[in-house]
């Protein structure tokens, strides 16, 4: 968990991952002008250096330049470095080790949201204590959060909105950040909860629920959404992970779906895709749903039982702006609630259907 709160000037690393489905930490820091923590100062990518962060990802230059190195990002004055890149499960590159042992014994702190955790490297400890830097492993699980689902969100009188998806890698993240941003922007005391690496170094609170075992993922969930009701948030944006149908990780979904006990939610969809992003290696090919099967499971399984669907949010980057538009008209049609694409079109009317639609003892 990350939760200082004060903007910081940060470095991203992401050598050889930027502009890369790899990449996505990195991606929403620039995306959103590193969230509530950070000035993200540089993004380190020799492939992409020499060009504006934005840019690479075809959206507005974002004044933060691509560096190729290490060296020269260390121009920019950094008091912290992120590990941008999250390599095929999640593991260290070993060609990283020596240029985070060098921002570490410059007394730069390190955040990393890799499985492999820093602090238990030699080499990286011993940097670290002697210059007196921070090793901050995000994924590492706060003990205080392995606990049972009790049924306490069902006692909190806040709005809870699940962004839930139809896969992974479907665009949650930057619904949960847009629809936060929006609510709040509109005077509610708006709360995000994320339960992965990058919505925690964008400056929700919560834990990594993938790094939770796996009886204590919706208590963990559970105590996250209830703390925050706690300190006086009336709607509380809770991150989701992958789909309740996926094969592989549905478990993680399901805990998330039980912990938040959502009175509303959106979900994530990329209209085209057919198959499971990142599972070419299955032994069959594991096909998308459309919203509406992912809507029954979701439903049928959430413990709050008067659950509102606020919006679907399609990812429609591989579309020009009017395709665009027709595609998500086709959707409003069809699901009779908001659609859009939060990057190109805000999330405006997905925010009025969840204020619109409170249910008694809500906010």
């Amino acid at each position: 968990m990350v939760y200082h709160r004060g903007r910081r000037k940060a470095i991203v690393y992401a050598d050889g991952a930027y502009g890369l489905p790899e990449g996505k930490t990195a991606h929403d820091l620039v995306i959103f002008n590193g969230g509530l923590l950070w000035d993200i100062v540089a993004v380190v990518d020799r492939r992409n250096a020499g060009r504006d962060a934005g840019e690479v990802l075809g959206i507005e230059e974002r004044g933060i330049p691509v560096v190729g190195s290490l060296g020269d990002a260390l121009r920019y004055q950094p008091s912290a470095l992120i590990l941008g890149a999250a390599p095929v499960g999640g593991r260290l590159p070993e060609e990283w080790l020596d240029d985070i042992e060098r921002a570490l014994s410059l007394g730069i702190d390190v955040y990393s949201g890799l499985h492999t955790f820093l602090s238990d490297i030699p080499r990286l400890r011993r940097a670290a204590e002697s210059s007196g830097a921070r090793i901050v492993d995000v994924r590492k699980p706060d003990p205080s959060y392995l606990r049972i689902w009790d049924g306490s969100v069902l006692l909190t009188r806040v709005i809870r909105v699940l962004v839930a998806g139809t896969d992974c890698d479907a665009g949650k993240n930057i619904v949960t950040y847009t629809l936060y941003e929006e609510l709040a922007r509109r005077g509610i005391r708006a709360c995000m909860v994320g339960t992965g690496q990058t919505m925690l170094l964008l400056g929700a609170r919560g834990i990594v629920a993938d790094a939770v075992p796996s009886d204590f993922v919706a208590g963990a969930v559970e105590k996250a959404v209830v703390d925050e009701a706690e300190r006086g948030c009336e709607a509380i944006v809770v991150e989701g992970q992958a789909a309740i149908s996926h094969e592989a990780y549905g478990h993680v979904s399901l805990g998330i779906l039980r912990g938040a006990a959502p009175t509303h939610i959106v979900i994530a969809h990329v209209p085209g895709r057919t198959t499971r992003a990142g599972f070419e290696h299955a032994a069959k090919p594991l096909p998308v749903p459309e919203p509406r099967e992912e809507i029954l499971y979701l439903r049928s399984l959430n413990p709050y039982p008067d659950m509102v669907v606020a919006g679907i949010a399609l990812n429609t980057s591989m579309l020009g702006e009017e395709d665009a538009k027709r595609l998500i008209e086709k959707y409003s049609r069809e699901y009779l609630v908001p659609v859009t694409d939060p990057l190109r079109f805000g999330v405006s009317a997905v925010a009025e259907r969840i204020l619109e639609t409170r249910v008694s003892g809500t906010p």
